[in-house]
C-alpha cells in the first residue's frame, strides 16, 4: 500500500486500527497505558445482596453515565463501606470508561464513588497529560473502539485492548487548548 507524503512540518504515523494519521512533527505517538494506570473496576457479588448497599461512595452503573453528558456528579445507588471493599475507588477529577453493553463511554468524575467490572479507570495520570484532552481522544476512539470490542452475550473491551490503542500526544499547552476548544463546541451544542 502507498503511503502518502506528509506535508511540511507534519509526520505520518500508523495507528493501533492500521491507518495512517497525519501529525505534526512534535507531537508524539504514544499508548494510553503509558500515560495512565488503567485497572478494571470490579463488583461485588451476588449485585442484588443489600449488605453491598447504603450510605457511602456512589455506587456507578452504566444508566448514570448516559444520562450524563461529560461529568458524572450523582449516582443512583450508593455502596455500603462492605460494599466499597469489594468493589474499586474512584475519585474526583478520574477518567472513567464503559467497556461493556454500551462500549466506549468516557466521564469525567466529580465525586467519589466506585465502578463495577463494567468499567476502567485512568488512574495516576502523566504529568504530561491533560484529563479532559483525554476525555476527548477517548471520545475521539469511540467508534474505533466499538470495532475491536470482543463479542460475547453482548460486546466488550479490556483493560489491555485499550492501553495497547495509540493516540497523538501534543504538548501540554496544546492539550488544554484543544480540550477548552472542544470543551466550547460541545457546550455552544447543548
Amino acid at each position: 500500500m502507498q503511503v502518502a507524503k506528509p506535508k511540511k512540518g507534519y509526520k505520518l504515523v500508523k495507528t493501533s486500527f492500521g491507518k495512517y494519521e497525519e501529525i505534526p512533527e512534535e507531537w508524539e505517538v504514544t499508548k494510553f497505558s503509558d500515560i495512565s494506570k488503567i485497572k478494571r473496576g470490579a463488583s461485588p457479588r451476588p449485585i442484588a445482596d443489600p449488605k453491598y448497599f447504603g450510605n457511602g461512595r456512589g455506587w456507578i452503573r452504566i444508566s448514570d453515565v448516559t444520562k450524563s453528558q461529560k461529568y458524572l456528579e450523582t449516582t443512583e445507588d450508593h455502596l455500603s463501606n462492605f460494599g466499597e471493599s469489594k468493589s474499586v475507588p474512584v475519585n474526583p477529577n478520574d477518567l472513567i470508561m464503559s467497556i461493556a453493553a454500551s462500549l466506549a463511554i468516557p466521564i469525567i468524575l466529580k465525586m467519589k464513588a466506585c465502578i463495577h467490572d463494567g468499567f476502567i479507570t485512568f488512574s495516576s495520570l502523566s504529568k504530561s497529560i491533560d484529563v479532559e484532552f483525554l476525555y476527548f481522544m477517548l471520545l475521539q476512539s469511540r467508534s474505533k473502539f466499538l470495532n475491536q470490542g470482543q463479542m460475547g452475550t453482548q460486546n466488550n473491551l479490556n483493560a489491555e485492548l485499550v492501553g495497547e490503542t495509540t493516540f497523538a500526544k501534543p504538548s501540554l499547552p496544546e492539550q488544554k487548548q484543544i480540550a477548552t476548544i472542544l470543551s466550547n463546541v460541545d457546550d455552544t451544542l447543548q
